[in-house]
């Protein structure tokens, strides 16, 4: 009751505080209720379904935006795409590759549970670099739980399983800046830096900045992720019955043929949307259909629906709702002219430093990496005009520090790993804080030592 008092008072506060020049009295109530919800999440007042609903509907109770309109925006794609990632999920541990994956990642660390995190994390970053992050969560969480279960590892009380739970989500962060392949944000930047300020960026370019990035803040995460969360144990348990378990494995059964036959349509259709218009979330929902047919024997609904994070997806829809409520409003527009609109006069490594803080700070409002992308382009492109430079700097500075959610599990990609209960909401701030510092001296530093030698900037 106490925690659900002080809500209110935050609320309050915010909503009813003098307005600001700039921000609407509706605008600064969305904001009020963003916070509201965000530490609710983190303080777990009251179960997230319930409390998603609750934040959802509590916009049009207060007269901020119409109730239709605040739904329009909880039930977006990515709500579909992430029901489709559970049943990816399922239907990887179902086939047993989950196991044979095990198996095998278990025998290259040589039983250390330190290198089995760095392989885990290495090999989420290198394959979110050419596949979306969402997917790559989806595909690992799996290993990553029976990898946990393996060695008794509890929800909730071993610091290895929230190492390993959080490294798969941060890694998969990581590697989809990597390139443009790696994430629909990515994608939308360079677009939209080609239509507003006609800079046009290769491939290459952004791979140039993008990849070494992901080779320096990987083993940065990890160094943090074990510092934070040392193993509570010094060998993996059942070495010898895993090495045996993967001999009596032998080829491949027909279930684990079928999951990745099904998955490489999935892969093929995800990297050639541009080419068949098909969005995403479509092709995702489409797998899960063939994944469902009795034959392939991979779902079977009336067991398997319990496996899915419904918890998640409400949150998601949450999150998203309350942040495009704040961006129609014109709050996160104010927001960033507040914080940004000051920096004109600074050097410009300042400026990079403060764009990147910035938008990863942002992303606590605005989970959505589009969302966060449509509210600062024009900003930064029209401080960049007030600067005389070329606004392609600070842009390219924000559109790699779009993927930094790293402080709270409140984007879809983070949240797939949330909802398997190793840690909590606030536990991702003790490894988080100092890998968001990390990514905001990598992305400064590369772009000022490599964004002329590749023509970025």
């Amino acid at each position: 009751m106490i925690l659900a008092g002080i809500l209110i008072a935050v609320y309050l506060l915010i909503a009813y505080f003098p307005t600001s020049e700039g921000l609407t009295p509706t605008a600064q109530k969305a904001i009020g209720v963003m916070v509201s919800a965000v530490l609710s999440w983190i303080f777990e007042i009251l179960p997230f379904s319930v409390s998603a609903i609750l934040f959802t509907v509590l916009p049009a109770i207060f007269g901020i935006m119409p109730l239709d309109k605040v739904m329009g925006y909880f039930a977006t794609s990515i709500l579909f795409f992430l029901f489709a990632m559970f049943v990816t999920s399922i239907a990887f541990t179902n086939s047993s590759l989950s196991h044979r994956l095990v198996c095998w990642l278990s025998l290259k660390s040589k039983g250390n549970p330190k290198t089995l995190l760095f392989l885990t994390m290495a090999a989420c970053g290198l394959l979110s670099t050419v596949i979306a992050d969402l997917p790559v969560v989806a595909m690992m969480l799996p290993v990553a739980l029976m990898l946990l279960k393996e060695n008794e590892c509890l929800p909730g009380c071993s610091a290895f399983g929230k190492a390993l739970t959080l490294g798969i989500a941060i890694a998969s962060l990581i590697g989809g800046i990597g390139t443009p392949a790696g994430g629909s944000p990515n994608v939308m930047v360079i677009g939209l830096l080609g239509s507003t300020v006609g800079k046009h960026i290769s491939f290459f370019q952004w791979c140039a900045i993008g990849i070494p990035m992901v080779l320096v803040l990987i083993p940065l995460s990890y160094f943090f992720l074990i510092k934070a969360f040392p193993p509570e144990m010094e060998v993996l348990h059942g070495l010898d019955k895993l090495e045996r378990e993967y001999r009596e494995l032998g080829s491949m059964s027909r279930k684990e043929k079928s999951f990745l036959g099904i998955l490489l349509i999935n892969l093929i259709f995800w990297s050639t949307d541009k080419l068949h218009g098909i969005p995403l979330p479509a092709v995702s929902v489409i797998g899960c259909a063939l994944y469902s047919i009795p034959y392939f024997g991979l779902i079977e609904w009336k067991n398997d629906k319990n496996s899915i994070g419904w918890d998640v997806i409400m949150v998601t829809g949450c999150a998203n709702a309350l942040g495009m409520v704040i961006w129609e409003l014109g709050g996160a527009k104010w927001l960033a002219n507040s914080c940004l609109g000051g920096f004109v006069s600074w050097p410009i490594p300042v400026v990079i430093i403060a764009i990147c803080v910035f938008t990863i700070f942002i992303h606590l409002l605005i989970p959505s990496g589009p969302g966060i992308i449509a509210v600062l382009l024009p900003v930064l492109a029209s401080l960049a005009g007030s600067m005389n430079i070329d606004p392609t700097l600070l842009i390219i500075s924000m559109g790699f520090s779009t993927a930094a959610a790293v402080l709270l599990p409140l984007d879809p990609i983070v949240l797939l790993t949330y909802q398997a209960g190793y840690y909590r909401m606030v536990e991702m701030l003790k490894p988080g804080i100092f890998i968001a510092i990390c990514w905001v001296g990598a992305v400064c530093g590369l772009i000022l030592l490599l964004g002329d030698a590749v023509e970025l900037i």
